[in-house]
């Protein structure tokens, strides 16, 4: 009877550690939320064969002023881009986890900044049709991403793009295709930067996380084409593209590209700089 009222205690206590040490030893291995059974591993993130198109056009000083935060600064010719297309991502694994990949929708505003005398680009609006990648771009890089109904048609070599929010159309574009550039050019890789900002969870505090991160945007250009594209951009409350003036389409291109977003850095931090 003696052994037995032993040996109950010890075999729970046994269990208790193994199920500790089983555990500790995934959330090791987690790199997200939730810890045992995480919604998306550790970078990079590669894309393959994604095909999309790049509108570049001229707005105003002083929109782009509002839209960018300091200390970046403006590119002077007051350029925005806004590129939209088709991203495929393959399987990868992180830990000993296996996620797959997805094929999804993806728009986004994108303004030449300098930060450091370091040119680059910052992420103005990014809209997504689906979640798991919006999640994962947004908690990792400070992505602006968003939901979107976005609807891609590719016809008789036109493209045609439209993203709708909150019942309201905010931007439609079109591309028609021209001539194929060959020999492909090389184009270098270009930083990426973006607010990332998480709000706290305790009332009229300040943020938890506000900083400018960067990574370096590596893409391999596997085709590019010329031509010539309209845009339009439209307003919700939450949403206000359509007060961002479009003065004139500076150059437009389609292209089919591989692609890696891998680890950044921290390049401004406006809670240690005391700047809410």
């Amino acid at each position: 009877m003696l052994r037995k009222l032993v040996t109950i205690p010890f075999l729970l206590f046994l269990f208790s550690m193994i199920s500790q040490a089983s555990w500790a030893s995934q959330v090791a291995t987690s790199y997200s939320m939730p810890l045992l059974g995480p919604e998306y591993g550790a970078p990079p993130r590669t894309y393959f064969d994604s095909k999309l198109v790049t509108i570049t056009f001229k707005t105003t000083p002083e929109a782009l002023q509002k839209l960018i935060p300091k200390p970046m600064v403006p590119n002077p010719d007051n350029l925005v881009s806004v590129y939209f297309g088709h991203f495929n991502t393959p399987d990868y694994n992180s830990g000993d986890y296996v996620f797959k990949g997805d094929s999804y929708l993806e728009v986004g505003f994108v303004a030449p900044v300098t930060l450091s005398n370091k040119a680059g680009g910052y992420s103005l609006f990014l809209y997504l049709n689906k979640l798991g990648p919006a999640i994962s771009g947004r908690e990792i890089w400070g992505f602006p991403k968003k939901d979107a109904d976005i609807v891609m048609t590719d016809e008789n070599g036109k493209i045609t793009f439209t993203v709708t929010r909150m019942g309201a159309t905010i931007m439609k574009a079109t591309f028609q295709r021209a001539e194929k550039v060959e020999p492909i050019p090389n184009r270098p890789p270009r930083i990426r930067y973006n607010l990332k900002y998480i709000p706290s969870v305790s009332k009229n505090a300040p943020p938890e996380v506000m900083q400018l991160t960067s990574y370096l945007q590596e893409n391999k250009l596997k085709e590019l084409q010329n031509g010539k594209s309209t845009l339009e951009l439209g307003s919700t409350s939450v949403d206000p593209l359509g007060e961002i003036p479009i003065l004139g389409i500076v150059r437009a291109e389609y292209m089919v590209i591989d692609g890696t977003v891998d680890y950044g850095e921290v390049v401004y931090d406006y809670l240690k700089q005391g700047l809410k």
